[in-house]
């Protein structure tokens, strides 16, 4: 009898499989062909799953945003939380590092694509969102000086994430997990109230 797949997991073995092509062959090179035999299947099932390369591409993308939620700490509140957020989000680790390939892969696949460029907006402002969540639940709590912007430290922190995440995919010998963390650091001080 042959054994029943589970959809779920099917769809998340091919979103790997599409993980490892980008990250091996680049975007250009990533056909859905060559995505199919990397996951061990035909065609025909990977289009049972997913109806296009674009939304194959906008499905591994959103697969390596929910995996960096996933190790989120709950308990982490104010601006510990948005440090915590900022680097789980940055290519700080090898595994870090391929889903920043991942993500400016998808970039370059989004260009002249509304369909793609939608999903990569409404992930755009659910990143900006949490960062700005974070950073008003930090200023409730006494930890932004009185004059930060909220607005513009979000737009900052964004720049930053989105200028390393290129950095390591083109670069393999980018600014270290140290030098990143510090950036981020440095932003963080500069916002924080001074406690007399």
């Amino acid at each position: 009898m042959p054994k029943i797949v589970d959809h779920d997991e099917r769809r998340r073995s091919v979103i790997e499989a599409t993980w490892r092509v980008i990250a091996r062959e680049g975007i250009a090179s990533a056909t859905t062909r060559g995505i199919a035999r990397e996951a061990g299947c035909s065609i025909g099932v990977l289009a049972h799953y997913f109806a296009d390369k674009a939304e194959l591409m906008a499905s591994a993308m959103l697969a390596a945003h929910a995996e960096v939620r996933a190790r989120l700490d709950p308990e982490l509140t104010g601006l510990a939380s948005v440090r915590q957020y900022m680097v789980e989000c940055l290519p700080v680790d090898e595994r870090r590092r391929f889903l920043a390939v991942v993500e400016v892969s998808f970039w370059g696949q989004a260009v002249g694509n509304p369909r793609l460029v939608d999903v990569y907006a409404g992930e755009v402002e659910g990143f900006r969102s949490t960062l700005r969540t974070r950073l008003v639940q930090a200023r409730e709590q006494g930890e932004l000086r009185p004059d930060v912007d909220v607005e513009a430290v979000v737009h900052e922190l964004h720049v930053l994430n989105d200028g390393l995440s290129i950095q390591a995919a083109l670069h393999a010998h980018s600014a270290s997990a140290q030098q990143q963390v510090a950036m981020v650091d440095s932003v963080l001080d500069r916002i924080r109230s001074v406690v007399p």
